[in-house]
Order: structure tokens, then C-alpha cells, then sequence
């Protein structure tokens, strides 16, 4: 008897060994939808896709998301018009960009590798970081392909499957391909996009000119709706000057309320606006330029007013801004 539980013991430990090892892909090829452009891909089969839209899990608007049923783990794809993201150069500049943002000493930490994916070119980063309060392993992939650029970031649990995992992410990420492109609604992405960021504001005097160029709502510190107001800062001045200055010239207001300056989230994976939020302290000569964001978080989504200091800009007179959806 007592033998026999033991046989049985050795068989329940190979059957549940044998199971963590056998995991792979999803026979279901998932879709989705960014500019137009539709991608498919193949999850590993534990995965389970989001039914509503997490983007403000993700700090910007993502195409498509999911979760692993038996681990901590997540993933998210955004997807931005091919013509917009230069190749040249990329690479080591995103990496330099990632050294900053997860707190590197050296970018050469930062596991990258350049391929090919169904022809089309890929940047892979691999980096240690935290994600909703989780010690994560981040794998970043950014592709190329005929219409469009798309970023897939995958969460990894930090734990003993760790490994396995990672390889089985690289073969899901294998599978990613753009299958169609629509012209209608590559157009209609656009002129929204448009709509959001609404017209350019230019204020100028004689130590600067400020070009405010678009507005864009993403999630903030402690999940709050933060309004990304970005623009172009000139130095007009014979001296260095920075594009912080700004920030103390202009005054947020909804329904008479001032808003107070927001921040992004430690663990934000928009790591464009949080270039422009490092590019705020950087220093530059006299004609130099340096494109910036300043943030405020919203009570609402009714309108901003935006008014300027009479000092620095005298006669100028305040702006408006729509809170994109």
C-alpha cells in the first residue's frame, strides 16, 4: 500500500512537471487594429485576451492587451503610421532613451537584439523594472512593416518560469504579421488625431518663442486623467535658458478651477512624452530648439482654458483646449 502512494506521488510529480514544460502557443490567431493597420499573432495558450480597454493600465492608447492566467504577467501592443518612426538610428537611441528612463548606469546593460520578423525589421530590449508593484522583466519589441510601426511590450513575472516564458513570448511575438490595411480608417485616425491635438499656438517674445503643438489625455500618477500639453521651446536669449521656464508662464484652468501639474506614472511605458519631460531640464544655446510636454491633471473632461503671463507676453489672450476622448 504504502508503495503503491508512492508510484502515485512520482506519477502526479511528472504529469505536473511535464505540464510546466509543455505549454506553447495558442492555436488562435488574435487580431487587432491601429491606423488602419491590422495585425495578427499568436498568444502562448495560457494567455487570455482583454475584453475592455486597459491603455490606462499602460499610460497611452493601446490596440490590444491581455493577461497570463498563471502568472503576473502582461502585454500590450500600440500602433503608430509606419512613415513616423524613422529606422535610421533607432535602435541605440532607444536605448540610450530606456538607460534613462529605468535608471541604467550603462545602455550597453540593456539587452537589445536587431532581426527580422516575416521580413520585417525588429528591436527587441530586454530590461529589469516594476510593474504594478511586481519586480517584472520588460520585453520590448517595436517592428516595422509595410503601413505601420507597431510596439508590443511584454510584463513578465519575475519567478522561477521566468526563462521558459521568455522564450515562449519570443515565439508568440514570432507570429506577428500585418495582414491588412484600410485607407478609411487610416484617414479617419488621422483627422481625429488631428482634432485632439487641435491648432498650433505660438507666443513669442524676445528671450523665447513657444509653439504649443498638441494636447493628448493619458493616465497619470495614482491613475488620474492628465492632460499632455507639448510644445517646441525656442531660446531666443543671448544666454542658456531651458524649457522648464515655460511651465511658470502658463496657468490651467477648468471652470475657474486651477489645475495642479500632473506626472506620469514610475512604471509609464510612453516613453516619448517621458523624453519630453527629460528634455524639460536640458539647457540650450541661443536659436536652439527643444520640443517639451507640461502636464495637468484634470477634474473633468470639460474644456481647458490656458491664459499667459501679461508680463512675458503682454496682450496675448488665453487659448482653449478640448479634452481628447
Amino acid at each position: 500500500m504504502k508503495q503503491r502512494k508512492i508510484i502515485a506521488l512520482i506519477l502526479m510529480a511528472v504529469v505536473v512537471l511535464f505540464s510546466g514544460c509543455s505549454e506553447k502557443l495558442s492555436e488562435t490567431k488574435e487580431t487587432f487594429e491601429g491606423q488602419g493597420v491590422t495585425y495578427e499573432m499568436q498568444l502562448p495558450s495560457s494567455w487570455k485576451v482583454d475584453s475592455e480597454d486597459k491603455s490606462e493600465n499602460y499610460g497611452l492608447q493601446t490596440s490590444f492587451s491581455a493577461e497570463d492566467k498563471k502568472s503576473n504577467s502582461y502585454m500590450f501592443a500600440t500602433v503608430t503610421p509606419v512613415n513616423e518612426v524613422k529606422q535610421k538610428g533607432f535602435a541605440e537611441q532607444t536605448r540610450e532613451q530606456l538607460k534613462e528612463r529605468y535608471g541604467y548606469k550603462k545602455a550597453k546593460d540593456i539587452y537589445m537584439k536587431e532581426y527580422k520578423i516575416n521580413g520585417s525589421p525588429v528591436c527587441k530590449y530586454t530590461l529589469n523594472t516594476v510593474f504594478k508593484e511586481k519586480d517584472v522583466w520588460a520585453h520590448m519589441y517595436y517592428m516595422w512593416t509595410e503601413n505601420g510601426f507597431v510596439q508590443v511590450t511584454f510584463y513578465s513575472a519575475d519567478d522561477s518560469n521566468y526563462e521558459k516564458r521568455s522564450k515562449l513570448i519570443d515565439e508568440s511575438v514570432g507570429t506577428l504579421k500585418e495582414v491588412s490595411f484600410d485607407t478609411e480608417k487610416f484617414n479617419e485616425a488621422q483627422k481625429k488625431q488631428k482634432e485632439d491635438e487641435g491648432d498650433v499656438v505660438t507666443l513669442e517674445n524676445k528671450t523665447m518663442k513657444v509653439e504649443m503643438t498638441g494636447v493628448r489625455k493619458v493616465v497619470g500618477e495614482n491613475k488620474k486623467n492628465v492632460l499632455a500639453i507639448r510644445y517646441t521651446f525656442t531660446n531666443n536669449s543671448s544666454e542658456q535658458a531651458s524649457a522648464s521656464v515655460f511651465k511658470e508662464l502658463i496657468t490651467a484652468k477648468q471652470k475657474d478651477k486651477k489645475l495642479s501639474e500632473g506626472t506620469l506614472p514610475e512604471d509609464t511605458s510612453f516613453l516619448d512624452l517621458k523624453e519630453l519631460v527629460n528634455n524639460q531640464s536640458k539647457v540650450i544655446p541661443q536659436g536652439q530648439s527643444i520640443d517639451s510636454v507640461i502636464f495637468y491633471e484634470l477634474a473633468d473632461n470639460s474644456i481647458v482654458e490656458l491664459s499667459y503671463s501679461q508680463e512675458a507676453f503682454p496682450g496675448t489672450e488665453p487659448t482653449k483646449a478640448v479634452v481628447p476622448e
